[in-house]
């Protein structure tokens, strides 16, 4: 996708390769190198968009801040920005702060380029994991404080520190390139020259007056990890009855007294009894050893459980549990065991790029990410660009589908999300989970535009009709469920079958609707009057997915009987059906859990719960290849631009096949 950075577009979204911006007629590179993806934010001061260098081989990717307040109409303020542009890449040198990659002016407007840091912001990490330890405020502390004392010595200010401009990002040493990567801070999005743009919750108070200094970084960072530490906001641990902190009463973890006083002493609204220095904070945070009587960070575990019984076809209710113990009980005066905080400096060698290059050739097969938890599902934008995959957690991540480099995660659902959808023009995903909720969302900029209630039960499949009007969708509520996608109303109730249904699929021509049961046999529907035209049986278990091929001709099922059945279409509406498949591909060892079709329908894809992929060809059913590189229950989807598989498994992997391509 090609995004129209003109203030003044009212449909900024173009195709990928578009040159000229179809509705306002804007060219869409910038310097005629810089392809604008999407937009990551804006205030009433500027914009911030992702894009892609594509003068470099590897096309890297970039962020690009527009500056729009008043734009550069005068000399003056074209002086003012470029002052401002000087002073930011004396900054950008430290290696913990995005790199300056180019500073222009274009139509009117300024436009700073800088690395594009990939990686969780702090925000995130909270949502996800829930409020952060002492520990964990010391080590951000340690990390932020010695950037923001490189800052200050040269004469500039953040002034906008919040948890959401915190990145962590993996970073390998180039001494050591087979060592594991190390997690680092990155501090981003400077306010520039207006620092009253910054979040107002996070804001010292003399910022909110116009009045700025370092003192008002140091403001903003300890109420950062006041946020972090309680998972409330600002506005809401000052108590303004009697004009003072409350914070510590919202701990839900005790904290020692050596923090509680470095963070009071940060987060001061008179700036003369606020810490005058990050050097200061520093030196007390070195100065001897810390006492600390706290519950031990336990990692996440997820135990994933399967509800058996007769009819159940699903492993749905895979849930998830966080162990952690007790908290700990203080006396009076507790004897603490003691540790020394590392000791903290600016390292001194710079990294160029943290943005691993995009090969050439590809290796067969890589490991596309790394996950925290299991991948339940799996899609992939029409344009190749994007992979999108659901979490145990709720949330779903979008990473770049050749480097995969996060691009965006989506926080909406409260329960594994186990189907997602893209509509063929790009734009509309929308995700399924066992909260009972289907979420739509923007794809392109990441806002949730509806949720669609009515489901009494664990969501099993959505689906987006060719024309990308409707959802449908079931459930373990035993109903199949047709939404208007722009309104969220919901159409049209198909029920009373008696039994779960667990997979969908819209015939090519946006006439018919495929569901597959727990009982094996598939229903065929005339989706617009809600007629069911033909049921039979395929298989003598639950077929867990059905998928048609592009070209409408063929219909796959795989089911938890261990086979694949291939099906004419134009057979299955025909009168004289026999209930004959066209093939019967055996060959798994384990049910059934996925299938899909390649881009050109020759090749399908079917994946097991015990990870097994394999790949046959449609047209005489033989067996292509078998890929073993999952432990556990995968997910297959082709990559509509490439000869590439994605598939993502509940043993926290995401991979990437290169495949060969047809003859």
């Amino acid at each position: 996708m090609s995004y129209c950075i003109n203030p003044q577009c009212q449909n900024p979204q173009n195709p990928t390769h578009a040159v000229l911006c179809q509705s306002c007629g804007l060219e869409l590179r910038l310097k005629h190198r810089y392809r604008v993806i999407r937009i990551l934010g804006q205030s009433h001061c500027n914009r911030t968009f992702l894009a892609i260098d594509e003068d470099q081989p590897s096309k890297p990717r970039c962020v690009i801040k527009q500056c729009l307040d008043d734009g550069l109409s005068t000399p003056e303020a074209s002086v003012e920005f470029r002052l401002y542009a000087a002073a930011l890449d004396q900054i950008s040198q430290h290696p913990a702060l995005p790199k300056l990659l180019a500073v222009f002016e274009e139509n009117g407007y300024g436009y700073l380029v800088q690395d594009y840091i990939p990686g969780r912001n702090l925000a995130e990490e909270l949502e996800q994991e829930g409020v952060f330890s002492e520990l964990q405020i010391w080590a951000l502390l340690s990390a932020i404080l010695p950037m923001l004392e490189f800052i200050h010595k040269k004469d500039r200010v953040h002034g906008d520190i919040k948890p959401e401009n915190i990145i962590r990002r993996l970073v390998s040493t180039p001494a050591f390139p087979n060592s594991s990567p190390k997690k680092q801070l990155v501090l981003v999005d400077f306010a520039g020259r207006n620092p009253l743009q910054a979040a107002a919750e996070y804001i010292a108070p003399e910022q909110l007056q116009g009045e700025i200094s370092t003192k008002s970084d140091l403001y903003s960072l300890g109420v950062t990890c006041l946020h972090l530490l309680t998972q409330m906001s600002a506005f809401d641990l000052w108590d303004i009855k009697t004009n003072s902190w409350v914070w510590h009463h919202y701990l839900k973890t005790p904290i020692s007294h050596r923090l509680t006083r470095i963070l009071n002493q940060l987060i001061e609204r008179n700036p003369a009894k606020r810490y005058q220095s990050a050097t200061a904070v520093i030196q007390d945070l070195k100065s001897g050893p810390i006492a600390v009587n706290l519950t031990p960070v336990t990692p996440k575990k997820w135990i994933l459980t399967a509800l058996g019984g007769a009819g159940l076809a699903l492993l749905s209710l895979f849930m998830s549990s966080r162990f952690s113990q007790p908290l700990p009980q203080f006396s009076p005066e507790p004897v603490e065991p003691i540790y020394q905080v590392p000791d903290i400096h600016i390292p001194s060698p710079q990294i160029e790029n943290f943005d691993p290059p995009i090969p050439q050739k590809f290796p067969a097969v890589r490991t596309l990410s790394h996950n925290s938890g299991p991948v339940w599902s799996v899609a992939v934008s029409p344009d190749g660009q994007f992979v999108v995959y659901g979490n145990t957690d709720g949330s779903i991540n979008i990473i770049d589908a050749n480097t995969g480099g996060l691009i965006n995660t989506l926080l909406g659902h409260s329960q594994p999300v186990g189907t997602l959808a893209i509509s063929n023009d790009g734009r509309t995903l929308v995700s399924g989970s066992g909260d009972k909720t289907i979420l739509v969302w923007d794809l392109w900029n990441g806002r949730q535009k509806k949720m669609l209630y009515g489901h009494q039960g664990w969501v099993y499949a959505v689906t987006i009709s060719p024309d990308g009007e409707t959802v449908a969708s079931v459930s373990r509520d035993q109903t199949i469920r047709l939404w208007n996608i722009y309104t969220g109303q919901t159409l049209m109730t198909l029920q009373g079958y008696g039994t779960e249904v667990q997979s969908l699929a819209f015939s090519a021509d946006n006439q018919t609707l495929v569901s597959g049961g727990s009982n094996g046999i598939v229903d065929i529907w005339n989706w617009h009057t809600g007629q069911l035209l033909r049921t039979f049986k395929a298989h003598s278990e639950a077929i867990w997915s059905v998928a048609i091929s592009p070209d409408g001709q063929n219909l796959a099922t795989g089911s938890w009987d261990h086979s694949i059945k291939l099906w004419n279409f134009e057979e299955l509406e025909s009168r004289y059906f026999n209930n004959t498949p066209q093939q019967i591909l055996l060959g798994h060892g384990e049910k059934v859990q996925s299938v899909a079709f390649s881009p050109d329908g020759y090749t399908l894809a079917s994946g097991d719960l015990a990870g097994t992929v394999k790949l046959w060809d449609v047209k005489n059913g033989g067996l292509r290849g078998t890929f073993k590189g999952h432990r556990a229950w995968v997910n297959v989807a082709f990559n509509p631009q490439n000869y590439t598989l994605i598939t993502g498994s509940l043993d926290d992997t995401l991979k990437v096949w290169q495949l060969l391509p047809p003859d």
